[in-house]
C-alpha cells in the first residue's frame, strides 16, 4: 500500500515481508520491492525518512484494574492497525473510566469502578478479532471498512449499569443514545448531542405530564409543546421509539442507563443514581 501523507510531499509505503533475514529498506531496495509487487517501473523511492520492520500481533490485558491501578488504551490492548480501531477504542476507554473516577472521587460508591473492566474489556476483545480479520483481508486485497469498523453500534446491554427491562420501541438500556435534530423553546435549531454534551447525566422526558424534582449532576430536559425541546419533525420519537410519559436516562458518556415510565419515576431514579452519583440533596442543581 502506498498513500500520500497529507500536508507533506511524503508517502507511506506498507508491505508484508519475510520475518527472517535482512530486509533492504534503502531507496533502491524499496523501489525494487514496489516494482516486483506492482509490476510498475515508473515508481521510484528517492529517499527514506523513517523505516521499521515489525510483526503484527494482538494482545489483551487479563485485567484492567488491580487495586488503585487502572490501564486503558494501548496499555490494555495491542492489535494490528487495520481498520483504524485503536484511537476510537482508546478514547472510549478513557471516557468510560474518566467519568466513573470523577464520580467516585466526589463520593459515589467505589463499586462503580468495577464496571469499567466489565464494560470495556469485551469491546477490546471483539475489536482485536475485527482488526486481525481485516489484516487478513488487507493482505488479500479485499478489505473494506464497513459500519462495524466505525464503532457506532457498540453498547453495554449486559452491564450492571444498564437497568433491566428498560426497553423502548427502538432502543434499550446499554445502547448508544441516538442523536436527533430538534428546536429549542425560542425556535432555534439544536440537536440531542448538544444537550448531552458535557459531564452531566441527562434525563430526557418525552411529552411528560409531571416533572421530577431537581437532581444534582443530572440535567432534566423535556420534549413536547411548551417544553424545552420541540420535536418538530418527529425525529426524536423516530430515533427512540418511546411513548409519551416515558423518560430516558443518559450517562455522561452518551449511553442509555435506563428507560422509565412516569409512574414511580423518582423512587426508581433514586435507587439507580445512588450507585453512580455522590450522595447529595435532590434540590440543589438541575444540571449545568
Amino acid at each position: 500500500m502506498i498513500c500520500p501523507l497529507a500536508g507533506t510531499d511524503l508517502f507511506q509505503v506498507q508491505a508484508p515481508v519475510a520475518l527472517d533475514g535482512e530486509i533492504d529498506l534503502s531507496p533502491a531496495g524499496l523501489t525494487a520491492l514496489i516494482e516486483v509487487r506492482t509490476g510498475r517501473e515508473d515508481i521510484t523511492v528517492r529517499s527514506v525518512s523513517w523505516s521499521s520492520v515489525y510483526a503484527m500481533n494482538a494482545r489483551l490485558a487479563d485485567r484492567y484494574r488491580v487495586g488503585r491501578v487502572f490501564i486503558a488504551g494501548d496499555a490494555a490492548h495491542v492489535h494490528p492497525p487495520t481498520g483504524g480501531q485503536g484511537l476510537n477504542t482508546s478514547v472510549q476507554d478513557a471516557y468510560n473510566l474518566g467519568w466513573k473516577l470523577a464520580s467516585v472521587l466526589a463520593g459515589a460508591p467505589e463499586a462503580l469502578l468495577d464496571s469499567y473492566e466489565a464494560e470495556r474489556r469485551p469491546i477490546a476483545s471483539n475489536m482485536l478479532h475485527l482488526s486481525t480479520r481485516l489484516l487478513g483481508e488487507a493482505k488479500q486485497g479485499t478489505m473494506r471498512r464497513d459500519r462495524e469498523a466505525r464503532q457506532l453500534d457498540l453498547g453495554y446491554r449486559g452491564s450492571s449499569l444498564s437497568t433491566p427491562g428498560s426497553v423502548g420501541g427502538r432502543v434499550q438500556a446499554g445502547d448508544r443514545a441516538p442523536d436527533a435534530p430538534c428546536r429549542g423553546q425560542a425556535g432555534q435549531r439544536t440537536r440531542l448531542f448538544t444537550v448531552f454534551q458535557g459531564l452531566h447525566w441527562t434525563l430526557l422526558g418525552y411529552q411528560p405530564h409531571d416533572r421530577p424534582s431537581a437532581i444534582a449532576g443530572v440535567r432534566i430536559v423535556t420534549v413536547g409543546a411548551g417544553h424545552e425541546l420541540v420535536d418538530e419533525d418527529g425525529d426524536i420519537a423516530e430515533a427512540y421509539g418511546i411513548e409519551p410519559g416515558q423518560w430516558v436516562l443518559v450517562r455522561p458518556d452518551g449511553y442509555i442507563a435506563g428507560i422509565f415510565p412516569s409512574d414511580g419515576l423518582e423512587p426508581q431514579l433514586s435507587r439507580y443514581l445512588a450507585h453512580v452519583l455522590p450522595s447529595c440533596p435532590t434540590d440543589t442543581l438541575e444540571g449545568s
